[in-house]
This record gives structure tokens, sequence and C-alpha cells, in this order.
């Protein structure tokens, strides 16, 4: 028998593993660090005698007075002048990822040594839906390292067409301060007006959806750092021998290359069919997250029960049969593929039925997920993840609040982080009829 042609998937595999054993030692470096911290003292005196704020923390839906957000610095969302130290003449022509270092950041800190990755964001004016998703990101293990230690810079695109660099810069600088322990809080005032830059809907302060928000930032980040875009696309090789789902996927990644494509995305297959002649038509489509429906008659679930609902197909009308050439009723359903090393979970609360709703419903979610029962793939290189991170969203359409329960892995200790309030919780504490978005990593692969 003739030995088997490696393909182009399998040497990334290999660079993707060599990269993630580097991140490992890093872990595992960053650990031992947190461990001698602890030991010294769990919290380090004030660099500076700035006691934190006595007053009730103002809710995301608690800014009334247009007067009053003005007055407060925090609150400010207007496009400021980047400035740059131009006492010092380069000898040659800055590199923009140096440029970008230079700026100027006025993250209006509350100094205090609360340990690395502790810390909390100020509420800039409903900003609490990005809060909430930066410091899920934030806890993101191999994501904020690679931010962190400034690993993204050799993977920075500033040529692109969308947000040429500016996100992933401004998050590394979020996450770097984040992860300093120098801070008790921080106002990510930069990142959200170049978000705001880059969507007008995120440039005032009115209240957003977190998901919505995760799922532009993630597609910010992939073209950011995205080297693809920069590059010849990979060429296309003979695959023949590879079944429709691998030619799918070859040619999603000879267009996509980066650590979020790496970290988030999987593959689902989609199969649509007719309910007259049952003629099928089947696509392998790539995803970020999985958006799950919601029990509509409980009022508590299993993730298991919503995983199954997602899985079981739903019925579409207006579809163009190929074989009846006609409009007809369907049937559209999902079966997953391919499983990310991060699996993100989104829990689809809010619907329309004339009106925009909210489902309360409490979902007992596990802390670790067997996701092997639920791909029709039995050789999975990932199925066994533990939970490491939760959305939260309090209240209804009319007026809410988002938090984040996060796991630090420096600390092996649960946080909630409640705008710049930040406090250690017990895994009893973690289940709610909150959760909105659950983040889970991978325990375990298949080297196959």
């Amino acid at each position: 028998m003739s030995k088997p042609v490696k393909m182009p998937e399998d040497r990334q595999r290999m660079k993707d593993a060599e990269k993630a054993r580097k991140i490992e030692v890093e872990i595992r470096k960053e650990k031992e660090k947190g461990r001698q911290e602890h030991e010294k003292g769990t919290y380090a005196q004030l660099r500076r005698d700035i006691p934190a704020s006595p007053s009730i923390m103002q809710r995301s839906h608690s800014y009334h007075n247009i007067a009053q957000m003005r007055d407060d610095p925090d609150l400010n969302v207007k496009h400021e002048t980047p400035h740059y130290d131009r006492t010092i003449k380069p000898l040659q022509k800055p590199q923009r990822s140096e440029v970008s270092a230079a700026r100027r950041r006025n993250f209006n800190p509350v100094w205090g040594n609360m340990g690395k990755g502790i810390t909390g964001l100020k509420n800039l004016g409903n900003s609490c839906y990005m809060n909430s998703i930066i410091q899920c990101i934030n806890n993101t293990t191999p994501l904020a390292l690679y931010f962190w230690k400034g690993a993204y810079h050799e993977d920075v695109n500033y040529d692109n067409n969308s947000t040429r660099g500016e996100v992933a810069e401004e998050v590394a600088a979020v996450v770097s301060a984040l992860w300093s322990g120098q801070y008790r809080s921080i106002a990510c005032r930069d990142l959200k007006n170049v978000v705001g830059q880059h969507r007008k809907q995120f440039q005032g302060c009115e209240q957003q959806d977190s998901h919505e928000f995760l799922t532009i930032l993630m597609d910010w980040l992939h073209e950011d750092l995205n080297k693809r875009s920069r590059k010849s696309p990979l060429k296309e090789t003979s695959n023949d021998n590879l079944s429709p789902a691998d030619q799918a996927w070859e040619k999603f990644r000879r267009c996509n290359e980066s650590l979020i494509r790496s970290l988030f995305y999987g593959q689902q297959k989609s199969t649509v069919r007719c309910c007259k002649c049952s003629e099928e038509s089947v696509t392998f489509e790539a995803f970020s997250d999985l958006s799950l429906p919601l029990p509509s008659s409980s009022n508590k679930c299993s993730l298991v029960e919503c995983m199954k609902l997602y899985l079981n197909g739903e019925k579409i009308s207006g579809w163009n049969c190929p074989c009846c050439k006609e409009k007809r009723d369907a049937i559209k359903k999902f079966d997953i593929w391919r499983l990310p090393p991060i699996l993100v979970i989104h829990l689809n609360r809010f619907y329309h039925d004339g009106w925009w709703r909210k489902r309360q419903t409490y979902v007992d979610f596990p802390f670790n997920l067997d996701m092997r029962h639920f791909s029709l793939v039995p050789d999975q290189r990932y199925v066994s993840y533990k939970l490491y991170g939760v959305s939260n969203h309090y209240g209804s359409m009319e007026g809410g609040h988002y938090t984040a329960y996060c796991k630090n892995e420096l600390y092996n200790k649960w946080y909630k982080f409640d705008d710049h309030e930040v406090s250690e919780i017990s895994n009893n504490d973690i289940r709610s009829g909150a959760a909105y978005i659950l983040f889970y990593t991978a325990i375990s692969g298949n080297s196959s």
C-alpha cells in the first residue's frame, strides 16, 4: 500500500500544534507566576492613594440625564485625535505596529494590584454589553496570551478593506492593560471609539446586544489578523479524493488564516429537503458559534434539550425546489461536522411575535460538555469541553444589564465582572436564568 500523501491541512495542523505547544508553555509560566504572587499576598498596596468610588454602581440603563453623561469623563465617547511623542526623531520610518504602540491611550485607571486579569471595565454609558464580551475574550487564554505577549504584531493586516488593523490593536491594548495586574478598573474608551467609527450603532450610549457585538468584533479581528487577505490564496490542490465536507473546508481555509479562525471556527452541514418531492440540497458551511433555540413551553430546560432542538430541523416556506421548479415548504436541518477548539454557544432568548420579547427560561448547562453525541462524524478532533465564560443578560427588551462570569486560568477561580466591580464567586453561582452566551474550551483532542 502506498504511503498517504500529506494534505495541506495536515501541514497546517502541525503548525497549529506547534503554536499550541508554545502557548501551553506560556500558560504554565504565567500560572506559576500567579501562584508565586498569591503566596506573597492576594492584594498589593495601592500604587496611588486613589480610593474606589463608594457610590452605587451605575447600571447600564440608569443614565437618563444627558447633561450628567456629558459631565462624566468616563462617558466621553468623542473621537480623540491620537497623540504621538515627537521629541525623538526616529532613525528610520517606523512600522505601523510601532506607531500604534506609541499612541497614548488614556485608560483613566483606578490603580490597585488585584491580580492579572482581575480588572474591571468602567461603564461608558450603556457599554456593559461590550464589557461583558471583552471580559470573556480576555479569559480565552490562547487569544489573551496572543495579544498580551505581542505575538499578534506579525499577523496584523493594516491594508484590509475593513478596519485596517485598528480593532486588533485596540483589543490588544485593552488585554495588555487587564493582564498587567496594576489596576482595579480601566475605561476602554479608545476601543469603543474605534468600534463606533466602523459601526454607527455602537457610537452612542444606547444599549446593544452582546451577541451581535461579539459576532461583529470577531469578524473584525479575523479580518485584521487574516494572513490570506494580504497574500495570494493558497493554491488549489487536487481534491478529487476529498469528501464534499473536506473540499468545502479546504476552500474556506485557503482564504482564511488567522488565530480567530483556528480557535473559533467549526463546520456544519446544512440540508434542505422538499416536503413535496423529498429533493435535498446539501451545503457545508463554517460557523463561529452555535445559536440554539429555547423551548417555548418551558420555564426550565437543559443545554442538551436546546442542542437537540437545534439539530432537529425546522420547517421553512418558499424554498425554490430545483426538482419541482417552484416554491415549496421544506425542512432545513443542521448537523455538526467539525468542532472548534473554542466552542461558543448562544442561547437565543430574544424572539419576535409582532413584538420583541425575551424568554427568561432557566437553562441548566454543564461545566463539562461532551459533544461526541451531537456530531455525525465519529472521529472528531475535539469532543470534550470545559466552561470558562458566561455572558449574562438581566432584565427585558425594555431595559437590561450585562455581566460576565469568567474563570481565571492563572488562579483557577471564577470571578464576576460587573462593569468596574470584580468579585470572586463560587461554582454554585455560575448557573442562572440570565445566562446568554456560553464559552467552552476543548480539554481533549483526537490526534487522528
